[in-house]
C-alpha cells in the first residue's frame, strides 16, 4: 500500500513539473542535469556564461541568437531543430556529429527546454 501511495505522489509531482507559476522551471531541469534522455546532459557541453565556449558554443543570449541564425526561421523553431537534429544548422568552428542525437524526450520535454533556452 505505501509503495502504490509513493507511486502516485511521484506520478503528481512529475505531471506538476513545469506547469507551476515558474514557466521554463521543467526545462531549466532538463538543461541542468546530468544526463538528458539517456545521453550526456546539455551543461556538460555549453555553458551559460558569455564567451564560456567549450565542447559547444555558449548558450548565453541564445534566445535573441537563435533568431538571427537561419533566414525565416523562428528562434524557437532554430532551437527545436538544434535539439532534435544537431547537425542541420552547425555554428561556425563547430563540428558535425559531437552533439548527440535521438533524445529520448516527449515532445512537452522539448518545448519546456526550447522556453527555458528563449530565455537565456
Amino acid at each position: 500500500m505505501r509503495v502504490v501511495a509513493l507511486m502516485v505522489g511521484l506520478v503528481m509531482l512529475i505531471a506538476s513539473c513545469g506547469s507551476g507559476d515558474e514557466p521554463g522551471l521543467l526545462g531549466e531541469d532538463l538543461f541542468t542535469s546530468i544526463v538528458v534522455g539517456g545521453k550526456a546532459g546539455c551543461t556538460a557541453c555549453h555553458s551559460t556564461e558569455p564567451g564560456a565556449d567549450g565542447i559547444g558554443p555558449s548558450l548565453a543570449g541564445i534566445g535573441s541568437v537563435a533568431a538571427t541564425r537561419v533566414a525565416g526561421m523562428t528562434a524557437g523553431d532554430y532551437l527545436r531543430t538544434s535539439i532534435t537534429d544537431p547537425d542541420s544548422h552547425l555554428v561556425d568552428g563547430y563540428a558535425g556529429g559531437v552533439m548527440p542525437k535521438g533524445w529520448d524526450l516527449s515532445d512537452a520535454q522539448i518545448d519546456s527546454l526550447v522556453e527555458f533556452l528563449l530565455g537565456l
